[in-house]
């Protein structure tokens, strides 16, 4: 037991480690062209030092080396995916969980629906939107854009079959479909250990900083009230990037994944990109 304020008790934590998450993964041989150009573009955009825009006078007072947004805080290519949902699993759990996904009909789904059609599912890759308040975020995310209104309601048919199975682990939230692009949790912090998170302004100067949150909260970022080790403010790349395309392609697949990305290597040793393990997937009709 742990104690709490005011004498009383409270349990520990008995959150359950995260293992899994069902998604609907982007990366497939027509859009990795388009998503590593597109990212690679903004990688070279943003990923500026103030000094490139500071008036003169303000960099004498402000460390104008600092990245708008680390490089590191912009996600890999091989990691961008769309959640449906998070999952604890032991092995035998994963089983059935695999074998959940392979019963799926989703022509069936997709014909109730709209049932004119099971034709595959084109999206676009839109915007950048702010998780949290966008004077003061951690994770910048594109949405998707199903000219057909299919996308959502299907990924929220598949969803419901993975919690009334038990697989899904409920949170409270409703579904939000998105693709991270920016998440300042994978960016290398230049405080010390014992800093406090600090939120920096859309040229780099550090505006304040705030209580540190939870590591379940730092492991995610995702969460409206998570504390990530840096924040920004973004308003200005919002604006910029409101009406953006990072690229149009088909759907491919519905897929249970790893947690944790892992690291794809050059010969000599190069991180060239991340990217989930898919324990499982299954075609979506095209």
């Amino acid at each position: 037991m742990v104690r709490a304020r005011g004498g009383k008790h409270r349990a520990a934590s008995t959150k359950p480690p995260l293992t899994h998450f069902l998604c609907l993964p982007l990366i497939t041989l027509n859009s990795r062209p388009q998503l590593d150009q597109a990212l690679q573009a903004f990688r070279e955009d943003i990923s500026l030092t103030s000094a490139d825009f500071t008036p003169a006078a303000e960099q004498q007072q402000h460390d104008v080396s600092s990245p708008i947004i680390h490089p590191k805080a912009i996600r890999p290519t091989g990691s961008l995916h769309l959640t449906l949902g998070v999952m604890s699993l032991s092995p035998e759990q994963l089983a059935r969980a695999i074998e959940c996904l392979n019963k799926l009909d989703l022509p069936s789904l997709l014909t109730s629906i709209a049932s004119a059609t099971t034709q595959g599912i084109t999206i676009a890759l839109q915007g950048l939107h702010s998780m949290h308040a966008p004077e003061k975020t951690s994770v910048l995310y594109a949405v998707p854009v199903d000219a057909t209104g299919r996308i959502y309601p299907l990924c929220l048919a598949l969803q419901q079959i993975f919690k009334e199975n038990g697989f899904l682990i409920e949170d409270g939230r409703s579904l939000k479909l998105h693709a991270t692009v920016v998440n300042t949790i994978y960016a290398k912090s230049r405080r010390k250990p014992t800093q406090r998170p600090a939120s920096i302004t859309s040229d780099g100067r550090v505006l304040s900083t705030s209580p540190g949150g939870s590591s379940e909260a730092r492991s995610q970022g995702h969460s409206p009230t998570a504390n990530a080790p840096l924040r920004i403010d973004c308003r200005t790349i919002l604006a910029r990037y409101k009406d953006h395309v990072w690229g149009s392609f088909e759907l491919e697949r519905v897929a249970i994944c790893e947690m944790g990305t892992k690291k794809i290597t050059a010969a000599d040793g190069t991180i060239i990109d991340e990217r989930y393990v898919e324990v499982a997937s299954v075609p979506l009709p095209t």
